[in-house]
């Protein structure tokens, strides 16, 4: 089978490995973390709880915010800095309609393909490299950060974090930056050596796929880079570990499966249609999908298909309803983001990733039918 960018199962037969070292290096991440990021995690909930500006919430996810930070500057800030003029306000709509508007979505996703090429990803220019952040330029990127479309959710963060730091002296903010650009650094070398195992063919995806995506709307969801992979893949374990406690408090879970995941998709595929994606009809039992349905009979747990770039907003609290917690699978480059989405719904979210991604329509030619760990989704699901 032709590879796509990772794998979770690294040949073996199934993924059980990977949860075992990802847990044990985002502990290390962790460690490494309580002497530099945690600081000032703590004082940025004290700016927030005297300003009243949010609810406070859990540790592990203000590290992740700021290990997003540096990790994605060191990515993107040369590319989104380069761009003078583009539509940012018009990009940042067509993101959010093609979800809304799902008959629309193919037009909508062709005019962000040509525009996301014209506008938002100019020539790499080396006199702009080794960029130090400022407030000015995290204004920019911000705007260049929800244009795209794939970083809405850490915009809206890195923006409350931007008010945060023009309290600051520019000494202070200095030691800031270079704390934060330290650890995404060391975060890089140690994630290679740690978890690199997982994420081998991702570069020689990206040299040898570079051109076909070139027009499209999912370039840069499918070129992420080695160490987006790495940081989405602990951003998953510290996302769990956060939001576990209010997800565990809900009365009722639902399970929320890619379309990948199907056996036969399109006409062959029997599912229902309703408002929150796709209800399976047990059309083939081998079908992960089925199997998967059918475990949440015996578990009492509800089992939803959704496509790519679905309106989460639909998954939060109705009034009298019960209240509902999600457990969602997607591949590495999405299920962060998804995951943050569905906490500004305030839905309390659990993740699982793909043991790799598969889809005809981002990933693979042929497409094959993907797959979770049914081990790591029963942990999720039963209450500690």
């Amino acid at each position: 089978m032709e590879k796509t960018t990772y794998s979770l199962k690294c040949d073996r037969s199934n993924s059980q490995e990977y949860y075992e070292t990802i847990r044990e290096f985002t502990n290390s991440v962790w460690t490494q973390a309580e002497t530099t990021l945690v600081p000032i995690a703590a004082k940025y909930r004290e700016y927030l709880k005297l300003h009243k500006l949010e609810p406070l919430r859990e540790m592990e996810e203000y590290v992740l915010e700021l290990l997003s930070f540096g990790v994605l500057w060191n990515v993107y800030a040369e590319t989104a800095l380069a761009v003078k003029h583009a539509p940012f306000i018009t990009m940042a709509h067509l993101a959010e309609w093609r979800k809304k508007h799902q008959r629309a979505k193919p037009y909508i996703d062709v005019a962000r393909g040509i525009v996301t090429t014209l506008c938002l990803l100019p020539e790499p220019n080396s006199k702009l490299r080794a960029l130090t952040p400022s407030l000015e330029k995290i204004d920019h990127v911000c705007k260049w950060f929800e244009a795209t479309g794939e970083f809405k959710e850490q915009a809206l963060r890195f923006i409350l974090w931007r008010a945060f730091w023009q309290t600051k002296a520019p000494a202070a903010l200095h030691d800031v930056f270079y704390t934060i650009g330290a650890f995404a650094e060391w975060f890089e070398i140690q994630a290679v050596e740690k978890i690199g195992k997982y994420t081998e063919n991702v570069e020689s995806f990206r040299k040898q796929s570079g051109k076909q995506y070139r027009w499209r709307e999912d370039r840069i969801s499918c070129m992420r880079s080695r160490v987006e992979y790495h940081l989405n893949m602990v951003g998953a374990e510290l996302m769990n570990r956060a939001f576990r406690r209010d997800y565990e408090k809900t009365e009722t879970k639902v399970v929320l499966l890619p379309g990948c995941m199907r056996a036969h998709v399109d006409d062959g595929c029997k599912a229902e249609r309703v408002q929150e994606g796709l209800l399976c009809a047990g059309c083939q039992p081998d079908c992960r999908v089925n199997q998967i349905k059918e475990m949440g009979k015996k578990k009492k747990f509800a089992v939803y298909v959704i496509p790519h770039a679905s309106d989460l907003s639909l998954w939060g609290p109705r009034p009298g309803q019960p209240t509902r917690g999600v457990v969602a699978s997607a591949c590495v480059t999405t299920l962060v983001e998804g995951g943050w989405e569905l906490k500004r719904y305030d839905v309390p979210a659990q993740c699982v990733l793909l043991d790799s991604s598969g889809c005809k329509k981002h990933w693979h030619r042929e497409g094959f039918a993907t797959q979770l760990n049914l081990g790591e989704l029963r942990r999720l699901l039963n209450p500690a």
